[in-house]
């Protein structure tokens, strides 16, 4: 992409500038400006509170509870908080945070001379970098019905590439006009542009969707900071007034109540929420983007890589556990509030790809919930190596494509594959690996904590590395393999580690009980479900190959169909035990299906060596 470097010099002294400003405005607050919020019922009573203080109420959300109290200016504001927590209605009492941009540096566009402009959406010389918005758009190109809500600055409502998509607005800044909605800083026209510009009217850029409508949302000043009150009124206002997605390309470093409660409530009313990571190439939690209920979106570049000093001059992508997905942010064209066209870059850049991609995704599903857009989203991305979920980029690089044509993903609990069709992209959390990368092949196995129910996760090429006691969560397709489910494919994300489980002692006539039924519980009796299961089981070892297993007793008489009797113990290369000695045996339980559907075998897959331990010969 050397056809960018020109113009990168400018972008880059943006950035040294807009980025000193973010970084001042880490921990900041309102001086003379608190935010409580009443408990549910106490509303008329603690509006006592700002009578007692001197201090007047300038804004009410009543929606999520909570009052803005301006402060006289001889009042101390910690002292104030101190004592507004006292109050028996008040839930909650703090300083009123500042929120700022996270911009880094500042249709004849989209290929111009044979070089697209706008890599974001599709390149054809890098085709994995950017959201493949080509294909994309031959399946849908969005739907007027739904409405992008863009909180940030404001947006030119009368920008040659953006005023036909306008839908009625609102300042929320304390005091300001309410109807005043014009961007007096860029960068929410900017977002507006890479979001949703007209497409396909000759000039101008291309947007993500080209039919969604935009709702312009005022929460930042010309400098582009903010209160989390006012950041809380557009959230909710957006929600209560038609927007479906709400962009956030602003944050800050504070935890701020309000404006999760805020960001609570449109996602309760069905909203998809999508915000920026922010540009300091740090891992500290970046608010909104890092609460749950938010696609968290970083940057990444030409090259599929995460940004990083590197390409901004300073800063990089911020990354960490709460980090979903990474979207074009590096040399991005958009539109300006001048009337213009600019190039920017930052997270603030990505987020909007995303928020493009959930409207043309609703707009394929418009019976879709918001949760299942957002899974859609996180599920079908472009992955960036190590596979699967990673800390630095999330599940990869969003791809509108494949959100469409990919088969819908469902977050299940493992008790719930009895009712599902093999083929269905699912996603489990809450399971715990009981076998290590490498000592079963292609394998790894997992159970619920519960010891009810394991499964295997069935690799075509090398797994992460994982060990036993690793607690994870796991998305991918679900298959019946030689009479087994399994979940082929799968992508990993590891959450942690717990002790490693402990082996059920079991009869061993029963490995393999009820191997399609996952029934709940063990009961070690006659139907009990224990395929995927880590168990021990005692006995005589009864016969032995040349092969990779050996049988133990189990009383059943069962012929494997080669005159071998037993329990069948897949052992691979590890050391067989004699023949007529009496062993104890760990693995996991399994079948097999050696001679097609109607023959089902339980074997026993041991893991290690020291699984196989001999009591007496």
């Amino acid at each position: 992409m050397a056809n960018h470097y020109p113009l990168r010099r400018t972008v880059l002294l943006t950035a040294a500038l807009i980025g000193l400003l973010a970084g001042l405005a880490k921990a900041a607050h309102k001086p003379d400006e608190i935010l409580i919020k009443y408990k549910p019922g106490h509303r008329a009573r603690v509006m006592s509170v700002a009578g007692a203080l001197g201090a007047k109420c300038v804004r009410s959300l009543d929606q999520i509870r909570y009052h803005v109290l301006k402060l006289p200016s001889s009042a101390s504001l910690p002292e104030a908080i101190q004592a507004i927590k006292q109050n028996p209605s008040v839930e909650y009492a703090g300083p009123n945070h500042i929120v700022s941009i996270c911009k880094t540096p500042n249709d004849d566009w989209y290929q111009f001379m044979g070089i697209y402009l706008q890599w974001g959406l599709y390149d054809p010389d890098n085709p994995n970098v950017g959201i493949d918005a080509e294909r994309a758009w031959d399946l849908t190109t969005g739907s007027p019905d739904l409405v992008i809500g863009i909180v940030d600055t404001g947006v030119m409502t009368d920008h040659e590439d953006l005023w036909a998509k306008i839908v009625p607005g609102r300042n929320l800044i304390t005091g300001a006009d309410p109807s005043d909605v014009y961007d007096d800083h860029g960068h929410g026209t900017f977002v507006a542009g890479v979001a949703a510009a007209i497409t396909n009217n000759v000039f101008g850029i291309a947007g993500v969707t080209w039919g969604s409508k935009i709702m312009p949302i005022k929460v930042l000043d010309a400098n582009g900071y903010g209160t989390e009150a006012d950041a809380a009124a557009g959230i909710v206002w957006a929600a209560d007034n038609g927007a479906k997605i709400i962009n956030m390309s602003f944050g800050g470093y504070d935890d701020v109540p309000a404006e999760h409660d805020a960001i609570r409530y449109a996602a309760s009313k069905g909203c998809v929420l999508v915000a920026a990571s922010g540009n300091d190439d740090s891992e500290e939690p970046f608010f909104p983007a890092a609460y749950e209920e938010v696609i968290a979106v970083g940057a990444s570049n030409e090259y599929g890589q995460r940004c990083t000093a590197y390409d901004w001059g300073e800063g990089g992508s911020n990354y960490g556990s709460y980090l979903d997905v990474v979207a074009p942010g590096n040399f991005i064209l958009g539109t300006w509030n001048d009337g213009s066209y600019n190039f920017s870059s930052g997270t603030s850049a990505a987020a909007p790809f995303v928020s493009g991609i959930a409207a043309l995704v609703w707009s394929y599903y418009p019976h879709w919930t918001n949760n299942q857009v957002a899974e859609q989203i996180k599920s079908t991305c472009t992955d960036i190596p190590p596979a699967g979920w990673d800390y630095y980029t999330g599940w990869g690089i969003a791809n509108a494509y494949r959100a469409l044509t990919s088969a819908p993903i469902r977050t299940i609990a493992l008790s719930e594959l009895s009712q599902i069709p093999d083929g269905t992209r699912v996603r489990i959390g809450n399971l715990v690996a009981t076998s290590n990368t490498g000592e079963i092949p292609g394998r790894v196995y997992v159970e619920q904590p519960d010891r009810a129910r394991g499964i295997a996760l069935l690799f075509s090429g090398n797994p992460p590395n994982l060990r036993e006691g690793d607690r994870l969560e796991v998305t991918g397709m679900v298959e019946t393999i030689s009479g087994e489910r399994v979940i082929s494919g799968p992508t990993i994300v590891n959450v942690g580690s717990t002790s490693p489980v402990k082996p059920l002692a079991l009869a061993q006539k029963w490995i393999g009980g009820s191997a399609n039924q996952y029934m709940p519980g063990i009961t070690n009796g006659l139907g009990a479900n224990n395929v995927g299961l880590l168990v021990t089981v005692c006995g005589r070892v009864v016969s032995t190959s040349a092969f990779d297993y050996f049988y133990v007793d189990d009383g059943s008489n069962r012929d494997d169909g080669t005159g071998l009797i037993g329990l069948k113990v897949n052992c691979r290369n590890l050391m067989k035990p004699p023949r007529n000695s009496f062993v104890t045996v760990t693995g996991i339980s399994s079948v097999e299906q050696p001679f097609g559907p109607d023959y089902t075998l339980p074997v026993l897959r041991v893991r290690r060596q020291t699984d196989i331990q001999i009591i007496n010969q």
